[in-house]
């Protein structure tokens, strides 16, 4: 008697290694699609920082009477007046210059609430005699 299940076993074993191989190339995507995620949220917050950190300059630069600030945002960037349900803020510091002739500067530092830094910049201008 001849055994007639031997195509049906390679069948099977042909079926379970293809959903194997499918199992495995699924969780690559969904892995790589998780990172990709994380990495476009860190580049949103950077971009958003860097925009805040660059208005904050530009105003800087066209106002003689700036001062140190301390300006605190939400989760969609939106400026809020106080700290408590911050997720972000931005901190100016002026630097007036410690000899004449020299430039004013400003450092402004974007963060998140718990100080851990996004973006910072320096920038400098010449001042009115």
């Amino acid at each position: 008697m001849k055994n007639r299940n031997n195509g049906s076993r390679i069948f099977l074993t042909e079926l379970m290694f293809s959903i194997f191989f499918f199992i495995i190339i699924a969780a690559i995507c969904v892995q790589a699609f998780a990172g990709s995620f994380a990495k476009s949220k860190e580049a949103g917050t950077l971009t958003q920082a860097v925009n805040v950190a660059t208005n904050a300059a530009e105003e800087y630069l066209t106002n003689d009477d700036f001062s140190c600030f301390t300006q605190y945002y939400d989760d969609n960037w939106q400026k809020i007046d106080d700290g408590s349900n911050a997720t972000y803020k931005a901190t100016g510091i002026v630097t007036d210059p410690e000899t004449k002739g020299k430039c004013q500067s400003i450092h402004l530092v974007v963060s998140t609430i718990e100080d851990e830094e996004i973006y910072s910049i320096v920038v400098e201008k010449a001042l009115k005699e």
